[in-house]
């Protein structure tokens, strides 16, 4: 028991007794990150429009389609960087990442689905809402609180 008495005693004036040990300043550090584009865009009806399935024109049939042109969507972005994009239903306060998926049901069933999702190329990013029936033009500017919102886009270049 004496000897584990020594041995604590002896750690805790170790302990006690060392100094911090600092060494030189490393050069400053850059300034933010140069390599992250982040952009906060909004689907409109001005901006956004129904791209019809039923193949004759008639608008009975479809879902929205928003597309936005940027110069930092590169092949290099495509082949290692990082496309990322979120929705805020809320004016910022709260972002979701897509896919952002609604429906209601239950065991019995699924009454109705909305999925909003993104793709992009060199160029360009397109934003899109689908339904789990058919909706008209008309149908998708009823219910614009729920796709009419914030929407960020952020780009990571390699």
């Amino acid at each position: 028991m004496k000897k584990y008495l020594k041995i604590l005693l002896f750690s805790l004036m170790a302990f006690m007794g060392c100094e911090e040990l600092k060494g030189p300043v490393g050069p400053a550090g850059a300034d933010g990150t140069a390599n992250i584009y982040v952009e906060v865009v909004q689907m409109t009806s001005d901006n956004t429009q129904l791209i019809d399935l039923d193949g004759y024109g008639s608008g009975n049939a479809g879902y929205l389609s928003y597309e936005r042109e940027t110069s930092h969507l590169t092949d290099a972005v495509l082949d290692s960087g990082l496309v990322k994009v979120e929705l805020s239903p809320d004016d910022g306060d709260t972002w979701y990442s897509l896919p952002y998926i609604l429906y209601s049901g239950d065991d019995d069933g699924v009454e109705y689905m909305y999925t909003c999702e993104y793709a992009y190329a060199e160029g360009v990013i397109g934003i899109s809402w689908w339904c789990s029936f058919d909706r008209s033009a008309q149908d998708w500017v009823n219910i614009e609180n729920l796709w009419a919102v914030d929407y960020k886009i952020t780009i990571v270049t390699p």
